[in-house]
């Protein structure tokens, strides 16, 4: 919280928080219950509602993972996901919508908010940072499910560069990545 303010949250209400205390642990359900789902460092990263994005990662990882929970997603679209492995392992990995990969991020949910996302080089080249900063400028903040993507796409032939920077919803965003 040192390193992320909150800037559009909500409180979850419980039958969400029924619906995942089984899988995730206990300190994301805190977090869900005393900050809120939403944006953090104006979208830098949001902390989502897993059942926005369920399908988005079935279709990533191409099956049914029922021990795997959509946790956050970055402002240029890249999702975050929990994997309870056994009663004891766990991890988070990320999708990278871009150039449509998946890598492990770290081994445990507490090291990926404590650890992974206040790393300043994970800020700066993962989160893209400054390329943020100029894309809130451009393109004005980020309403909630919004993320500012690149035009043409990356895979595309596309430049991380403002001039190709536009916003729009995440899911439908996403859906186009992964359909390319």
């Amino acid at each position: 919280m040192e390193k992320y303010r909150p800037s559009n949250t909500e409180i979850v209400n419980e039958e969400l928080v029924n619906r995942y205390a089984h899988i995730l642990p206990s300190s994301m359900i805190e977090l869900w219950r005393t900050k809120g789902l939403g944006k953090y460092n104006d979208g830098l990263i949001e902390v989502i509602n897993p059942d926005d994005f369920q399908d988005a990662l079935e279709r990533t990882v191409g099956r049914k993972a029922l021990n795997y929970v959509p946790i956050a997603i970055s402002g240029f679209g890249e999702l975050f996901y929990y994997r309870k492995l056994t009663a004891v392992d766990e991890d988070v990995c990320v999708f990278d919508p871009h150039y449509n990969q998946i890598e492990t991020c770290v081994w445990s949910l507490t090291d990926f908010f404590n650890g992974y996302l206040c790393d300043d080089d994970i800020i700066k080249e993962v989160l893209r940072a400054e390329l943020f900063k100029a894309s809130l400028k451009k393109e004005g903040r980020l309403a909630q499910n919004e993320i500012f993507f690149f035009a043409p796409a990356l895979a595309l032939g596309g430049t991380e560069r403002i001039e190709s920077v536009q916003k729009g919803n995440c899911q439908v965003q996403l859906t186009i990545l992964f359909q390319l």
